[in-house]
């Protein structure tokens, strides 16, 4: 089984991320594919696409197991990094309406990922959380565009001291748009009826145009932090973050032994 779905409902793609049993984390495989997608969906005759995950879970973020297996591989940083840059490129640049809806964990850069949608509607028992820091990395790319959203001060607050969110504070932040116990149908319908009183190029020029007045360096920007990810994961502090969790299965205390 891929580890992304994509279904058609009319004028709505749905792009489901399907492996339950990782939390749907953001293996090599399903950054890759994700992002295929979206290339590859630019040029359909579509209105809208949500973004969503299978076993009610949206996304863990990043896919430690794999992180774990290259520390030692040279060079394994900046090709992760960059893979996941341009995933978060492509989804910016979408030229069509996007959606997240949001069930369980969103966590990290899975957060990342359902911030960087047009909407985020989330259930009422979604978590979100910007884990990084207690793992020893940095949030970089997703530190890139997440102040559209909440502003670098908020922002600045949500990664120094992360901590779970629930929907409804995540909501109060700006994080998310609306809460709704199903999540998915209500995406449908704000694609729908977004798409009937909106005309579809009239979407795609203001989705680009507010894309270039509050990030006119996007790619650039992007690739920076691409490169701060990389380093940081040379440090110590991230090998010993990563294995101590994938030991313990909890975050390391940063004061202890």
């Amino acid at each position: 089984m891929e580890p992304v779905r994509l279904t058609s409902h009319g004028p709505v793609a749905i792009v489901e991320l399907a492996r339950p049993e990782v939390r749907n984390a953001l293996s090599r495989e399903t950054v890759d594919l994700l992002t295929s997608y979206l290339s590859r969906l630019r040029s359909e005759p579509l209105r809208a696409l949500i973004l969503t995950g299978e076993g009610g879970h949206f996304c863990a973020g990043a896919h430690l197991g794999e992180l774990s297996e290259s520390l030692d591989q040279p060079g394994a940083g900046q090709k992760e990094a960059s893979r996941l840059a341009a995933l978060y490129s492509a989804l910016l640049h979408f030229p069509y309406l996007t959606v997240a809806a949001v069930e369980g964990s969103a966590f990290g850069g899975g957060a990342g990922l359902a911030c960087a949608c047009d909407f985020v509607v989330a259930s009422p028992e979604a978590v979100l959380q910007f884990s990084e820091l207690r793992l020893g990395f940095v949030p970089a790319l997703i530190s890139v565009f997440l102040d559209r959203r909440v502003g670098s001060a908020r922002l600045a607050q949500l990664f120094l001291n992360p901590r779970p969110l629930s929907a409804a504070e995540a909501q109060s932040l700006g994080l998310v748009d609306e809460v709704n116990p199903n999540p998915l149908a209500r995406a449908q319908e704000l694609a729908l009826e977004v798409a009937a009183k909106t005309a579809p190029s009239a979407v795609t020029a203001c989705k680009r145009l507010l894309l270039e007045l509050s990030h006119p360096q996007l790619d650039q920007q992007l690739a920076r932090a691409a490169q701060v990810n990389a380093v940081q994961r040379e440090q110590p502090d991230f090998r010993r973050g990563v294995e101590h969790f994938l030991t313990h299965k909890r975050f390391r205390d940063w004061l202890g032994s």
